[in-house]
């Protein structure tokens, strides 16, 4: 059975799957084409039930900051998708607790003693809100630009915090309302304290690797990462058990997922499932996460974690993101794991999903960032083109995760030139006809995938892009304030950003893009890379004489949100390909 537009879009997102308190329930957001809204999942008899008919701000798969429990399991303090913060009890009344107009609220984290509820203010601030009276103070100092994920540690809020020009990847620390916790001159993500908050870890990359790290100097010192970059809020790559005995952890092993734990008291790691998992919970002798793999669509799953030894855990499935029926579609694969060297002896990395029935042609899909890594998840984006016969190349060029942070930090200042020539370095390894290869990519991935094209048009028939960076320098000036000062780590201070950015933007070779069919899809109110920069870079490879594309989705932002947008991306990229590939 031939997989569909539809059926790629029919899927739900699930996330922040989060037991309560009591044990009894799973509450998660459920997001489709009508919004995003809480729901219930008894772990009783398996029923699930709508909470309330609010709106709450939009699920993001393995990323949340939408809601958190109060400590009785009464109800939930919820974020709504009008940013204000409200007391939602499991029966859907509401009570509003704190908005403030025109900014953003998220990451709401209740104090055990249900008193409180630390929230992230416009990704600046760190307030408190008295859940009584629904008073709020400001408790950070300021000193730092970026604030994120608090947590209550021994009575008071912990969260994550960093300065520009540093992004969270480069150097950020734990700070507290008493002072800074946690500075390795790393990266640090996730602060998680255990139910009764006397106990107090988070994620960092010191050793190198990004893993678990304990106040108390417990580690789970391993050479694979345990979270992925800060792009947002409230990942949950890891937790506590209830009484703090154990911790639980997603492993990236070269994009491959495993569930683990590390035990407290001997430093000892286990292994106790496959695939990647995310928004941990756990409750009691119960683990809730979402599960995803190459074969296995997004899914809600309980283990039973009794068993402490290195023994596999009994999983039950609790909900499932996908309504259609995948089971053993030949279009679901598992990727083979390419290990490669790049030319100045870098090894390099990267993921080929081989069609069953293979037309011979290869996409090579270029993920963004570039501080970032497509896993071994069901992705929808590659199982259609895998249907249509298509074997699809996921590159790790440098700057990607997963790869310990030497890895990531080798893209400082190469922005647009390494990634480029570790890619080129990959395609050539593999030595597919030019005329049976394209090159898809989107937003860093977008500038990746137009280096190639530029600097060898010999390896790809044609390059389809969806909001791609074209002039690097203008960045700075146009996108959102995360963002704003992210070239002074990718390509250095304002002189070098210039100097490069002419060297390496696309804008400015047009004429080398001339050999090289181009398809590109822009939303006309992209918060990140403003629509300007496609424009531009259209118009003058048209002036050039080459063969371009742009369409234009009206009020769309960096990223497509309407089934009919989507839609048509699709059926356009796919006869933009049979055009040009043979």
């Amino acid at each position: 059975m031939a997989v569909t537009v539809d059926d790629i879009l029919e899927a739900r997102d699930l996330s922040e799957p989060r037991i309560s308190p009591d044990g009894h329930w799973v509450a998660l957001v459920i997001s489709d084409a009508s919004g995003s809204y809480v729901h219930l999942i008894s772990l009783v008899d398996g029923t699930m039930r709508s909470v309330s008919d609010e709106p709450v701000r939009g699920g993001r798969g393995l990323g949340g900051g939408c809601f958190d429990w109060l400590p009785d399991s009464t109800g939930l303090v919820v974020v709504t998708k009008a940013n204000g913060l409200q007391h939602m009890s499991l029966e859907g009344q509401t009570q509003s607790l704190l908005l403030i107009e025109g900014r953003t609220v998220s990451s709401p984290a209740v104090s055990p003693d249900g008193a409180s509820v630390a929230v992230v203010v416009d990704q600046a601030e760190i307030m408190v809100v008295d859940l009584a009276s629904g008073s709020a103070r400001r408790v950070d100092d300021g000193s730092y630009e970026f604030v994120l994920d608090p947590v209550w540690f021994q009575g008071v809020p912990v969260w994550q915090a960093w300065n520009t020009p540093n992004m969270p990847w480069d150097h950020s620390v734990i700070m507290s309302t008493n002072g800074v916790v946690s500075d390795n001159n790393c990266q640090h993500q996730q602060p998680r304290t255990n139910a009764s908050g006397n106990q107090l870890a988070w994620l960092d990359d010191s050793s190198d690797w990004l893993n678990v790290a304990t106040q108390t100097g417990v580690r789970a010192n391993e050479t694979f990462e345990h979270g992925t970059p800060t792009w947002g809020d409230g990942q949950r790559s890891w937790c506590f058990n209830s009484d703090g005995t154990r911790i639980a952890f997603v492993r990236n092993e070269d994009g491959f997922g495993r569930l683990c734990t590390l035990e407290m008291s001997t430093g000892t790691i286990r292994e106790h499932a496959k695939a990647v998992h995310g928004q941990l919970s756990w409750v009691g002798n119960t683990l809730v996460a979402l599960r995803t793999g190459g074969k296995t669509p997004t899914q809600v799953v309980a283990y039973d974690t009794a068993q402490i030894d290195d023994a596999s855990w009994p999983r039950r499935t609790l909900m499932i993101g996908t309504k259609f029926d995948w089971t053993d579609h030949p279009a679901l694969v598992e990727p083979q794991l390419l290990r490669l060297q790049s030319r100045d002896g870098i090894e390099l990395h990267a993921r080929l999903y081989s069609a069953t029935q293979s037309n011979s042609r290869l996409l090579c899909m270029i993920h963004g960032g570039p501080t970032d890594q497509w896993q071994v998840t069901f992705m929808p984006r590659v199982t259609y083109w895998i249907d249509r016969g298509y074997d699809v190349l996921v590159p790790d060029h440098r700057g990607s995760t997963g790869h310990g942070r030497d890895f990531t930090q080798a893209m400082r200042g190469g922005w647009g030139d390494l990634d480029v020539d570790d890619v080129t370095d990959i395609l050539e390894s593999l030595g597919h006809p030019r005329a049976a290869t394209a090159i898809i990519g989107g937003s860093a991935g977008g500038l990746t995938a137009l280096g190639v094209a530029m600097r060898r048009p010999e390896l790809v028939g044609c390059v389809r892009v969806v909001y791609p960076v074209c002039d690097i320098a203008a960045l700075d000036a146009t996108t959102h304030r995360f963002e704003a000062h992210y070239n002074r780590t990718l390509m250095g201070d304002v002189e070098e950003t210039a100097r490069k950015s002419q060297e390496r933007s696309p804008i400015h070779h047009a004429d080398k893009l001339v050999q090289v069919p181009l398809l590109i899809f822009h939303g006309t109110t992209d918060p990140v890379i403003d629509i300007a920069q496609s424009r531009q870079l259209t118009q003058a490879i048209t002036t050039a004489g080459g063969n371009v594309e742009l369409i234009e989705f009206e009020g769309e932002g960096h990223g497509f949100r309407t089934v009919a947008n989507n839609r048509r991306e699709y059926e356009v990229t796919e006869a933009f390909l049979n055009r040009y590939l043979s």
